[in-house]
């Protein structure tokens, strides 16, 4: 009877597993390209990784060597010493008579104390050199100079290779960190073979025992089938098939095992087993792989890891949430000792060392959990990278995130709205009744539209709407300066130049359309009568903003929007020179960056670059721009809107000592329900939101909700910027210092401006008034 019952098993078992080869040879035969390439480069399943902009070295900023030395080391450099030779990857101090040697023809004896050198290791497209780099400081850390190349040429800028910022696989957080099978310890090879596979080395793929086993338990206990998994079937299992559970599965996995065998080396497949088998867990982060256990369980490298810390790690790899040493002590202990038994059994450690081991106590300090980085930043990344129809698997996306700027921004903002629910009533009231005032930042580098900071809100555990490139919200006057450009680059109805002295009717007026009828108020509820131009964009007067917008022609200022970047629909009414339309804080960056760059177009990017993962460069960013405005038009805008931070409705930022050059727009909507700051330098363009997202009415105004914001940021991110002014074509535009006597001249009302002695304009060189001729 049991003869009989063990023949109709083994007959069954045959035919499966006979079909499933058949099945699989067919299915399988086109892994084998894929398997060889995946394999060769260490990765079944390739992980997206995003890099952060590298840090850059400028002539003229101070630093420290402990700081340096720190910075090189966190990006694994090696540190050499003296006469040493600098390789991929290495740095090293040389002495103020070292550097003497080298720079006395250039860099003053007296000023020089000590110089680094340094190779990068060619992690990013744009670093395809290799070079020797050097720094030369004073004994402050002054950055006096800076060097590139073998024949070391002075140069103005040089900088690190970029920091791996986060690794995802599909939209998984994980941890991860790639090392050679000959740079792990060998105690931690040895011992997951010793308790995963100890025939791992003589073996063709599975073990027949175990294989028979796994499939034969259903039939004889009506169990699902169990493991008995080679390390290679694990590799299998786990990243190429189902966690299905049943013989057709068991039979595939067989086959794939059988085939990764026959074409790749054991020392090939334990090296890919340890650097991608799961770990744990780090708060929302996967650790994959020995590199990144080591780091979050002992906070050493792998390599300085000990023999109980490599049994350890093999303890853990077979549940890490059983055996996790932080909560499971006894169990781990007991995991770990039993993988040191099995070693000792097989000779791979001697009775000494055994005892040695068992004795070792575990980790005991559990790190904090990590949290992701700059998570609104790659959010648009990806978002980008979908409008570039790139696929995100096993791509190295090279980013423009500058992560201490990201930090910087998210905690500005988190401060005022916390100090506006805390200080102002209407606010804290709303927040009592549970809504949350949010935010977002945005700032890029005008010169190439690269987007260093990109902050969506408050929180992205609290809400994962990216406000900074989603929300469609209101702009206000925020839009009122492509109004005043419109006008500067157009003529009166008379033929006279249109400048920053013209004067403008800021009367209460009405405008009849559509059967409807319009009429435009000041925030302050005031008109002035007859103005200058620079007069009512710096204090973003509605009336005489609608007045000269209307003058001009709504559809030609459609036109200018739409050339400096706008691309929301834009209905030619009234209340459009008010900005009573809707878009992106990001649209609203790309108009502003194009202004600070005097009209030429810089398309924003939050990506440099991209590495598929077949190695190929599959985008890079251009350097290529072209005209969108007239330049002369565009300088005399941004000569008024440097008025607009000192004396305007964004003085704040004047009062606050901010010392660089700053040209920007308040915008407040005229229900109170959107604040905006825009405030572009010639280094930074940077947009300020802030508002509720169910629309509320929060009171604030851009001088009160967002140039604070703007202020508290910029101080920081601007530390070592050099005092310059926007680029300026004195061919182009001539600079006026403004007096109460050309004020008079103009015609300008003595009402407006009584306590200003004197301030500079630009005006197109085309376009000069007869009273300043």
């Amino acid at each position: 009877m049991f003869r009989n019952r063990l023949k109709t098993i083994l007959y069954a078992f045959t035919i499966t597993l006979t079909l499933s080869i058949i099945m699989g040879a067919q299915a399988f035969t086109s892994y084998e390209a894929d398997l060889e390439k995946r394999l060769a480069s260490k990765k079944f399943i390739q992980p997206t990784e995003f890099y952060t902009a590298p840090f850059v070295f400028k002539i003229g900023t101070i630093t420290n060597k402990d700081l340096l030395t720190e910075r090189f080391l966190k990006l694994n450099f090696r540190q050499r010493v003296d006469d040493q030779r600098l390789l991929n990857g290495d740095f090293k101090w040389l002495n103020k008579a070292h550097c003497l040697e080298l720079f006395s023809q250039t860099t003053p004896a007296e000023d020089l104390s000590y110089c680094l050198f340094f190779v990068n290791k060619n992690v990013s497209p744009e670093d395809s050199s290799r070079e020797t780099q050097g720094i030369i400081l004073n004994e402050d850390g002054l950055i006096l100079s800076l060097y590139k190349g073998q024949i070391l040429t002075p140069i103005e800028s040089i900088s690190l290779e970029p920091e791996l910022l986060a690794q995802y696989l599909n939209a998984e957080p994980i941890m991860q960190e790639e090392l050679a099978l000959n740079d792990i310890p060998t105690y931690c090879p040895n011992a997951v073979m010793a308790i995963e596979d100890a025939n791992f080395l003589t073996h063709s793929g599975f073990s027949v025992t175990g294989t028979l086993r796994g499939l034969l338990m259903p039939i004889l206990r009506g169990k699902k089938p169990q493991g008995g998994s080679t390390i290679t079937q694990q590799l299998v299992k786990n990243y190429f098939l189902t966690n299905e559970r049943t013989i057709k599965r068991k039979a595939e996995e067989l086959i794939l095992s059988v085939l990764i065998e026959k074409k790749f080396t054991k020392d090939q497949i334990l090296e890919t087993y340890l650097n991608i088998i799961y770990m744990g867990q780090n708060g929302p982060f996967q650790l994959l792989g020995f590199g990144a256990a080591s780091k979050y369980y002992f906070q050493k490298k792998l390599a300085d890891i000990s023999l109980p810390e490599c049994a350890l790690l093999a303890a853990i790899l077979n549940g890490p949430g059983v055996y996790n040493p932080f909560t499971k002590r006894d169990k781990a202990i007991q995991r770990r000792n039993l993988v040191l038994l099995k070693m000792k059994d097989l000779q791979l450690i001697s009775e000494h060392e055994y005892e040695d081991a068992k004795q070792a106590p575990l980790p005991v300090k559990k790190p904090n959990l990590a949290s992701e980085t700059a998570p609104y930043y790659l959010d648009a990344v990806r978002k980008q990278m979908k409008e570039l129809n790139l696929p995100l698997e096993g791509a190295k996306i090279f980013t423009g995130l500058n992560l201490e700027l990201q930090q910087m921004a998210q905690d500005s903002l988190k401060k005022h709205l916390e100090s506006l629910e805390k200080d102002n009533k209407k606010i804290r009231e709303l927040k009592e009744k549970g809504a949350i005032l949010e935010g977002a930042i945005l700032s890029a580098d005008p010169k190439n539209g690269l987007v260093s900071v990109a902050v969506g809100g408050r929180n992205f555990r609290m809400t994962q709407f990216n406000r900074a490139i989603d929300a469609h919200r209101q702009v206000g006057s925020i839009f009122k300066p492509l109004v005043y450009l419109t006008a500067l680059n157009h003529n009166n109805t008379d033929g006279s130049f249109i400048h920053p002295l013209s004067l403008i009717k800021d009367d209460k007026f009405e405008v009849k359309y559509e059967k409807q009828k319009w009429s435009p108020e000041n925030y302050t509820k005031k008109f002035y009568g007859e103005v200058p131009l620079y007069f009512a964009l710096k204090n973003s007067l509605n009336a005489a903003t609608a007045k000269i917008g209307i003058d001009i022609g709504l559809e030609e200022i459609i036109k200018t929007a739409k050339s400096m970047g706008a691309t929301s629909e834009l209905k030619p009414l009234p209340s459009l020179t008010l900005g009573s339309f809707e878009m992106t804080p990001h649209e609203v960056l790309q108009i502003y960056t194009n202004m600070a760059n005097l009209g030429r177009s810089k398309k924003l990017s939050f990506i440099t670059s991209v590495i598929d993962k077949e190695n190929h460069i599959s985008f890079k960013l251009s350097n290529q721009s072209e005209i969108l405005f007239d330049e002369a038009s565009i300088s005399t805008l941004l000569s008024v809107m440097k008025q607009t931070t000192k004396t305007g409705s964004a003085k704040l930022i004047s009062l606050a000592k901010y010392p660089f050059q700053v040209a920007g727009k308040t915008g407040t909507t005229s229900d109170y329900k959107d604040a905006w700051f825009a405030g572009i330098t010639p280094f930074m363009s940077t947009i300020v939101w802030v508002g509720y997202d169910q629309n509320l009415v929060s009171g604030l105004t851009g001088a009160s909700g967002a140039v604070p914001i703007w202020i508290d940021f910029m101080k920081q991110a601007s530390i070592n910027q050099a005092d310059v002014d926007f680029p300026f074509d004195e061919t182009k535009v001539r600079k006026v210092v403004i007096t109460k006597e050309i004020l008079e001249k103009a015609g300008v009302p003595n009402n407006i401006e009584p306590e200003i002695e004197t301030f500079e304009l630009l005006f197109d060189n085309n376009k000069i008034p007869s009273f300043l001729k």
